[in-house]
């Protein structure tokens, strides 16, 4: 199935084919993401019972959602690297494989004196997940149209908000909270189970139907990169990263999104202490849900909402502001009703701020490459995604100690400042977009 789409310019008048299997891409691609993603907080989202199953203490828990931070960072380089020399097929298959992999594993972590075992399995999770998160938009951008390729990001991000979503609820409905072991394991066993069956059935997907690029590119911006002499489209991350640091708008993009989707990635992971802190009487699977409701809020609602904003107005730094505002308002309505004990507050506070915050990684992405470009989409998605977790891991870190310390009025001061300080950073980024720029340029002005 293909399509003629045409896009005109004053400059230019030229057509690009696009293909109905697109749509098969991007959604094995949210799916093999969403499966891994499932992962990433399942351990976190019942602490309790994690510490008392398995005689850990509460850094080991956190460390289970932690791995996927530090190992990005450790390893993103080598990985970009590796991204940027093969084909998204084969990308596919080593991160939906390792996908698989780890979740085989911790069918053997169910024992109480197995916690090591399922541990390495999120380590392994964590290292297919570097694959996914420098790819959602080199997928879009390889597959789909200039005028869609803010939405096609967003099914891709969507995949990894609802996974999350998923793994916040999952394991508060099968694993509950008893004093008899045996029925803590069966429940870990079941959970354990159904990840090992679907991220299967995903990865067998992933090898029959995945492929790397269509045809013939379905953009002028793919038309610019593929007309480039092969000498220059060789790039290292040291190179890119000069360039980078002489980038204002992406270094200011690294800035604002780094402290916003760091929150967000955070926030999943320290939810749990303020609400039991706050609400100690309250069911733990209220939480689940809640923050499951939330990452849906922002990650099926508001991130195709803002995605399809994107594509059809191009006005990057003004919808970046109005979301980070409105998440900075949402987010200090929602800390109030923590902080007063409001548990109807919260439950409506909640979802709408993860209607806003989810929304910034879609956003974030997109703003990257628009920023980059034509710098290869895996390095500048990789550099958002360090500095993303650079501030997730002082999130997490930096509020356990003040929540100890100093409580949790200062920690959700703390937190509320460093917002604002992120929507304010938006203001100093030029309107200048490259990619969008090169999408209505001709070849022939392409030098």
């Amino acid at each position: 199935m293909e399509r003629t789409h045409t896009e005109t310019s004053p400059i230019s008048n030229s057509s690009f084919k696009l293909y109905g299997f697109r749509w098969v891409i991007i959604i094995l691609y949210s799916l093999y993401c969403g499966i891994n993603y499932l992962q990433f907080l399942q351990f976190s989202i019942i602490q309790d019972i994690i510490e008392r199953y398995y005689g850990v203490g509460s850094f080991a828990v956190d460390l289970t959602g932690l791995v996927y931070m530090i190992f990005f960072i450790l390893l993103f380089v080598p990985v970009g690297n590796m991204v940027e020399k093969t084909s998204l097929r084969t990308t596919a298959i080593i991160s939906s494989g390792l996908t698989t992999l780890g979740n085989g594993l911790k069918l053997f972590a169910t024992s109480p004196d197995m916690f090591y075992v399922a541990l390495i399995a999120q380590i392994i999770c964590a290292i297919a997940e570097i694959f996914m998160l420098i790819t959602p938009s080199k997928v879009a951008s390889v597959w789909f149209g200039a005028e869609e390729v803010s939405t096609a990001c967003a099914i891709g991000v969507l995949g990894s908000q609802m996974g999350t979503a998923l793994g916040l609820v999952v394991p508060t409905l099968i694993v509950n909270e008893s004093d008899d072991n045996s029925k803590i394991e069966k429940g870990l066993s079941e959970m354990f189970t159904y990840n090992a069956v679907a991220s299967t059935t995903i990865f067998v997907s992933v090898l029959l139907f995945f492929r790397s690029k269509p045809p013939s590119p379905p953009s002028q911006s793919q038309v610019c990169l593929l007309m480039k002499p092969e000498d220059e489209n060789i790039m290292t991350y040291w190179s890119a990263t000069k360039e980078f640091m002489r980038n204002k708008d992406f270094l200011l993009v690294l800035f604002s999104m780094g402290i916003g989707v760091g929150f967000w990635t955070a926030s999943g992971m320290i939810i749990n202490q303020i609400y039991v802190h706050f609400f100690p009487t309250e069911s733990i699977a209220v939480l689940g849900i809640l923050t499951a409701v939330s990452c849906v809020a922002g990650g099926s609602l508001g991130t195709m909402f803002f995605g399809y904003i994107l594509d059809v107005t191009h006005k990057f730094r003004l919808v970046t502001f109005s979301v980070l505002l409105l998440n900075t308002i949402t987010f200090t309505i929602q800390a109030y009703y923590f902080l007063t004990s409001n548990f109807i507050g919260v439950i409506i506070s909640v979802p709408i701020n993860g209607f806003f915050n989810g929304s910034l990684m879609v956003i974030s992405f997109e703003y990257a490459i628009e920023t980059t470009y034509p710098i290869p989409e895996a390095f500048g998605a990789s550099m958002l995604n360090v500095v993303i977790y650079i501030f997730a891991i002082i999130y997490v870190v930096g509020l356990n100690i003040v929540f100890e310390t100093a409580g949790f009025l200062v920690g959700h001061i703390i937190m509320g400042i460093s917002l604002l300080a992120a929507t304010l950073s938006v203001l100093l980024i030029s309107p200048e977009l490259r990619r969008r720029n090169a999408n209505l340029m001709s070849p022939s002005n392409i030098k």
